[in-house]
């Protein structure tokens, strides 16, 4: 009986244990091992985002995302999986560093984790960040020499402005470059020892180049010691596309048949038929004379043809928008392959 009372005792305690070790599992601290997404080439209307985030299992995730007004729930498609998808809409403002976060709750108890992944891929989100990108500031240009400015002296540059860029000077109309060398943030610096050759003066302008990503300010100073707060220099806007023009790809010499005109039928008409009356007697002779002439004006018209073989030229030309057209002449266009032209309607010219 004790025995029997023992593993009743023991078999209470153990029904009581799991209840108890189940609720402790759902009321824990819940974790967030992985978020990840499939990156996309374009943020536009249509375009499907599938997230996946993997932790505590039993639990449910939803997703913010900037730009996005409500939540997207993500389903559990195996224990501690979560996968869900998000079209995006009209009404959607996303941005190509737009935020998401993951909030995975477990019981009474939840858990963020931010997206580490960009939704662009690593080229269209680098794309997109440096059209994005304001243009870099120069705010202050510094020269100094150590004498006159001739062969032997050295000119030294200090540029401040926007941190993280690639700077340089050019003299000369950009014969010389001179690569300056970011010594702390925002300030770059480098030096040029003047040649025998070199023709300065205290007014020749220094020309110096700030890039980021793919843009560029320019600013320029006289090489007189002293700094100068420059004013950016503005860039000219960029030539009009230009309808029709391109240069030429091929220009081939075609050979094509002669059109016969009436002489030649008419000579062969005309002998043909002499040769018909030579044939025959009587009505005979008469129908040879006819079939000759008929004969000899079809033969003439095809001995014309053979002759008379002309040429033409096709012009292939590749148009600045990638595609060909190909123009025919009668006579030789005197167009060169490589030569720069533009259609103007069914016209090809040559262009500077």
């Amino acid at each position: 009986m004790m025995i029997r009372a023992y593993g009743m005792a023991m078999l209470l305690a153990i029904t009581n244990f799991f209840p108890l070790t189940l609720a402790q599992a759902q009321t824990g601290v819940p974790v967030i091992r992985s978020f990840s997404v499939d990156q996309v080439p374009q943020l536009t209307p249509g375009t499907e985002l599938i997230f996946r985030v993997s932790g505590s299992a039993g639990g449910t995730v939803q997703l913010d995302i900037d730009g996005v007004v409500s939540q997207l729930g993500l389903s559990e498609t195996s224990a501690g999986n979560y996968e869900g998808a998000y079209t995006i809409s009209m009404r959607d403002k996303f941005t190509y560093d737009s935020k998401v976060r993951a909030t995975l709750k477990l019981g009474a108890r939840l858990t963020t984790a931010a997206l580490a992944q960009t939704l662009l891929t690593d080229a269209a989100y680098a794309k997109a960040s440096a059209i994005a990108q304001p243009n870099p500031q120069i705010s202050r240009i510094e020269t100094r020499n150590t004498g006159a400015l001739s062969g032997g002296h050295e000119v030294t540059f200090t540029v401040n402005g926007t941190a993280g860029g690639a700077a340089q000077v050019s003299l000369d109309g950009g014969k010389t470059a001179i690569p300056l060398v970011e010594e702390r943030s925002g300030r770059y610096s480098g030096s040029y020892t003047i040649k025998s050759r070199d023709q300065f003066s205290d007014v020749t302008q220094a020309l110096v180049s700030l890039t980021m990503a793919d843009k560029t300010t320019r600013a320029t100073k006289n090489l007189a010691n002293g700094a100068v707060v420059p004013v950016a220099l503005v860039e000219p806007p960029p030539p009009p596309a230009c309808e029709g023009c391109g240069v030429v790809a091929s220009v081939n010499k075609v050979k094509v048949k002669g059109k016969p005109n009436f002489l030649g039928a008419i000579a062969g008409g005309v002998a043909g038929a002499a040769l018909g009356n030579q044939v025959g007697k009587g009505d005979g002779k008469t129908a040879a004379t006819v079939l000759g002439a008929v004969g000899g004006a079809v033969a003439g018209r095809e001995i014309e043809k053979r002759v008379r073989t002309d040429s033409r030229y096709d012009v292939a030309v590749t148009l600045d928008n990638g595609t060909t057209r190909t123009v025919s002449y009668e006579a030789d266009p005197g167009f060169k392959v490589g030569a720069k032209v533009q259609f103007n309607g069914d016209l090809l010219q040559a262009r500077q």
